[in-house]
């Protein structure tokens, strides 16, 4: 990995003084959970999930979170990729566990929202993968996204995160063994009003993007481009990619704030053509 790799990926994973990108830099093996979030239990798959993973000198490392929205395109956040070496890059489908094998991908571009500013608005992006995955409606599948373009997703409704986070407010230095999961975590609360999360701190949120908000839980470091869904009459629906928060997680006081998927939906749709 080169220098400027490192610092762009080092920088992801510190964040700023105020905002907090959700992306990591990996290094180690833990037992547990995303903030306020537990074990998806063994035998059970979150099958749209994806590990983002980025090859370095130590192996395959898990940075950032991302979902199957087609065979051989993955949705994420912009911030997972900019400045990366895509040929680094893989996703790893169907597994629940980073120890385990399941079906890796390699990356072969991405494309950022060209709206994209970051901590700001249009954080997404979408991955090209080779070989496409193979779909089997149980460990591996897409989710949907389409149907949902002309809903305003407003406060008050459930919605479910995924991903291999940090379980702790903080990291702390050199306690990766307790900070981050291996274990994928599953964790639900409900999305809040874009000026409810305004006045909760979140003073840039603007239309293109959705809060969400509980009592300690959250995204957090590693969770970074993960898919928020809400559970619909035809089935789970992808309504948020993990974005920013503030520098602490899990805080109630502290919203996480997601891109809105559906504000994208006509540019994602240009990204599968």
């Amino acid at each position: 990995m080169g220098l400027t790799e490192l610092l762009v990926i080092g920088v992801i994973a510190v964040g700023g003084v105020f905002g907090r990108l959700n992306s990591r830099q990996p290094s180690g093996d833990t037992p547990h959970r995303i903030v306020g979030g537990a074990d998806v239990p063994p035998g059970q798959h979150i099958p749209y999930q994806v590990s983002l993973q980025y090859k370095t000198r130590g192996g395959q490392m898990h940075f950032c979170g991302g979902s199957i929205i087609a065979p051989n395109r993955i949705l994420t956040a912009a911030h997972c990729c900019r400045g990366l070496n895509a040929s680094r890059m893989s996703v790893v489908a169907g597994i629940r566990g980073l120890n385990e094998r399941g079906s890796r991908s390699q990356v072969l571009s991405y494309s950022i929202h060209p709206n994209y500013q970051e901590l700001v608005t249009s954080d997404l992006a979408v991955l090209s993968i080779k070989p496409p995955l193979k779909l089997n409606n149980a460990s591996i599948s897409a989710i949907g996204y389409q149907s949902l373009r002309k809903e305003f997703v407003g406060g008050g409704v459930p919605v479910t995160l995924t991903g291999w986070g940090l379980r702790l407010p903080v990291p702390f230095p050199f306690l990766d063994n307790v900070n981050y999961p291996t274990v994928l975590q599953r964790m639900s609360y409900h999305t809040i009003s874009n000026k409810d999360c305004r006045d909760a701190g979140m003073e840039s949120v603007t239309d293109t993007e959705i809060c969400a908000r509980g009592p300690f839980r959250g995204a957090c470091s590693g969770d970074s481009g993960g898919p928020l869904v809400t559970q619909t009459d035809s089935g789970p629906k992808q309504v948020g990619i993990v974005s920013y928060g503030l520098v602490v997680c899990g805080l109630y006081i502290s919203p996480d704030v997601y891109t809105r998927v559906s504000t994208f939906s006509d540019w994602i749709d240009n990204q599968l053509e």
